[in-house]
């Protein structure tokens, strides 16, 4: 089996997940690790047996035995890495979203055609087999021609306040609602949006700068006519049972329909003893929604889940070259465009008309 070298930028909770799988996987043979946090990196090289850790970002970018790289920096903070990765003719995954603004987007997409590089974007829940499963009948035709589409997800709000402390200018639509975004946008495929509508609130995290750092809810019009209902909110009371998030999708056509629950009600744990949150350092809770982690659990010493699946997927293409289901850059840019303009258009009250302008 052909092995490569992984470098990760970024050793915070993504990159301490992406760091376990691939220092786990056998076609890993080297890994080296950053961190602005010199104490992070360790702590993580030591956890993973990494062949390598630095404060400096291209210690491990340019380092000889790192073939390909994984970014997991805080959002606001991709660009500079991924794109001194394309440049160095290195594979990037990079955790969504692209970005949190369309300049650096649009820096990292002029990069990526400059050098022909290689990039995918890290929307972990397209390869839950659920939501492939859907992509696949509607690609069979099973449900004819798209005609509307219904998308929600909700987190608890001690999680929003998390999110908000590693990235202020995050939020509800451009941090979580993205997922939505990007599925329902792969669903119907080829349509182009043309207008958004949306309106969205902030009393619980007064700061957000568009205003909509608790919810929103948007309609967002395709150039065919179809349209997506998207609905998010950081705001369910901590004691309920979904460790991170709960997800609902409907999609209808003029031959066929799809629903998908993904609530997580069917596996629910209740125990006294109380059970430790994935994501708010020390809370707990006595019910749980099992499953609701969006990235997977560690379990019987090994992780399972979405995150796992997209980082093997990822390692295969790098490897072997294979075609996977993640999400392209171009791709990636469409759905912040459609993140940032229902952002917009809450702040604004006002429809939103594409192609959104960049600042």
């Amino acid at each position: 089996m052909k092995q490569i070298g992984v470098g990760i930028i970024g050793s915070g909770r993504m990159g301490r997940l992406r760091a376990n799988l691939a220092s786990s996987s056998p076609q890993v043979s080297f890994l080296a690790l950053s961190d602005q946090n010199i104490e992070n990196a360790k702590r993580l090289a030591e956890e993973v047996d990494a062949d390598f850790f630095s404060e400096d970002n291209e210690a491990v970018l340019n380092h000889p035995e790192v073939d390909a790289v994984i970014v997991s920096t805080p959002e606001f903070a991709h660009a500079e890495p991924v794109c001194r990765g394309i440049e160095l003719g290195k594979p990037v995954l990079c955790e969504k979203p692209i970005s949190l603004s369309l300049e650096d987007a649009d820096k990292i997409l002029n990069c990526l055609h400059n050098h022909n590089g290689n990039l995918h974007i890290g929307y972990t829940q397209r390869v839950r087999r659920r939501f492939l499963n859907a992509k696949e009948q509607i690609s069979q035709g099973k449900l004819g021609e798209l005609q509307t589409a219904r998308a929600t997800l909700y987190n608890i709000m001690s999680g929003g306040a998390e999110i908000y402390k590693r990235a202020p200018h995050a939020g509800p639509v451009t941090d979580t609602l993205t997922y939505m975004v990007d599925i329902s946008l792969w669903y119907f495929e080829g349509r182009r949006p043309v207008s958004v509508y949306a309106q969205g609130g902030s009393e619980i995290f007064p700061h957000h700068p568009m205003g909509c750092g608790d919810w929103a809810w948007a309609i967002l019009s395709l150039d065919d006519g179809s349209s997506i209902n998207f609905g998010c909110s950081w705001i369910l009371p901590d004691n309920w049972p979904s460790n991170v998030t709960s997800m609902d999708m409907e999609v209808m056509g003029d031959k066929g329909a799809i629903f998908i629950d993904d609530s997580h009600k069917s596996s629910i744990l209740a125990t006294s003893k109380g059970v430790p949150s994935p994501y708010v350092p020390d809370f707990r809770t006595n019910v749980v929604f099992l499953e609701s982690m969006m990235a997977g659990d560690f379990l019987v010493g090994d992780f399972w889940g979405p995150m796992r699946d997209e980082t093997r997927y990822w390692l295969d293409h790098v490897v072997a070259g294979k075609s996977i289901p993640l999400t392209d850059p171009e791709h990636a840019r469409t759905t912040l465009e459609v993140t940032l303009a229902i952002e917009k258009s809450a702040k604004e009250s006002k429809p939103i008309i594409f192609p959104l302008s960049v600042d």
